[in-house]
């Protein structure tokens, strides 16, 4: 075993909220975060155990779960060798008994959870979304000039824009609607967040990560939103 029972536990929920605060929505943090305990998990069968247990459990925090990691994930703890693991003798008995029931429980959660069958790692429409606005109000409270706001929020979120088209109208239309909302519209570089959301057209995203009825929520704010920074 590579890591103590606490050790693994530790690590890797530190990792991933590392990868939180480097910016990337969670799907990609859960993601590298896996990559980076993959190779260790094969160690031993008490740490392929504790290390599926460990990033299930936080897989079932996140607003969906791409199939192919779920079907991965579940296939992995059905095969778990708990008579292996006793023999390893690298656990106490109570943190024996209680990886079984953590992961009883995680296989019981992880059939309910919604599957994501987009196949890149990217944000979910309300994460986004509440991601950019928590952005938009810190800055609005550390800065008295707003004039940089748009500049500011797109350089933070360039990467994103950049990963889907859906994305990108996510974080445009977050923006515009905080603008309107605060009584910013003649602040740098609005127009060009006009002239973007006037490009929109919802079959840009219909083959992404929205279901049709954010699709449709989408298109409806940006209509709104439009319609009242004439």
């Amino acid at each position: 075993m590579v890591y103590s029972y606490e050790e693994y536990e530790e690590y890797i929920h530190e990792d991933y909220k590392e990868l939180i605060e480097e910016k990337m929505s969670r799907g990609e943090a859960i993601a590298r975060t896996f990559n980076e305990y993959d190779m260790l998990a094969k160690k031993s069968e008490t740490d392929k155990a504790l290390f599926c247990t460990i990033i299930s459990e936080i897989s079932l925090s996140h607003e969906k779960i791409p199939y192919t990691f779920k079907n991965y994930m579940e296939q992995s703890l059905i095969e778990l060798d708990f008579k292996v693991i006793k023999q390893e003798n690298s656990l106490t008995s109570e943190q024996y008994i209680d990886l079984i029931n953590r992961k009883d429980y995680v296989l019981q959660e992880l059939k309910k959870k919604p599957l994501d069958y987009f196949p890149r790692a990217c944000w979910y429409y309300d994460e986004l979304v509440e991601e950019v606005q928590r952005f938009i109000n810190n800055f609005k409270l550390e800065n008295e000039n707003t004039d940089s706001i748009v500049t500011t929020v797109l350089q933070r979120f360039d990467r994103d824009c950049d990963n889907t088209k859906s994305e990108k109208f996510i974080v445009y239309t977050t923006l515009a609607e905080n603008l309107y909302n605060h009584g910013l519209t003649g602040v740098d570089s609005i127009e060009d967040v006009k002239h973007v959301l006037k490009s929109f057209s919802i079959e840009d995203v219909s083959d992404e990560q929205l279901t049709e009825d954010e699709q449709e929520n989408l298109a409806d704010r940006i209509k709104s939103v439009l319609s009242n920074l004439k």
